[in-house]
């Protein structure tokens, strides 16, 4: 996700500006940080290249940040109705997914 005037800066350094309080403590998937995108905003460009993925039927290794990983699994398994965060693995973790399954693991 692109934090524009955000990225690369600490809560410390943020946590009294109110452009900063504002994105947070509203919705973390539509509120755009200023100069950067919304977590939707960043789902569709993470999903749009999905699709070109996909379209080349063939095995694909993706090495990503959680928020790919998230947008990714909500896309893949709908039915689990989890959100970003729910989906989020942990620090090193992630998932292996056969499409023809339709099924996941977690490691």
């Amino acid at each position: 996700m692109d934090f524009g005037a955000f990225e690369m800066r600490s809560y410390e350094e943020m946590k009294t500006d109110p452009a900063y309080l504002a994105w947070i403590t509203g919705n973390n998937e539509t509120n755009v940080a200023p100069g950067g995108e919304s977590g939707e905003i960043m789902a569709r460009r993470v999903l749009a290249a999905l699709d070109r993925l996909l379209a080349e039927n063939r095995d694909t290794l993706l090495v990503t940040h959680g928020g790919v990983i998230a947008a990714i699994m909500a896309r893949l398994f709908p039915a689990a109705q989890k959100n970003r965060y729910d989906w989020q693995p942990a620090p090193g973790g992630g998932y292996a997914v056969d499409l023809n399954r339709k099924s996941y693991a977690i490691f």
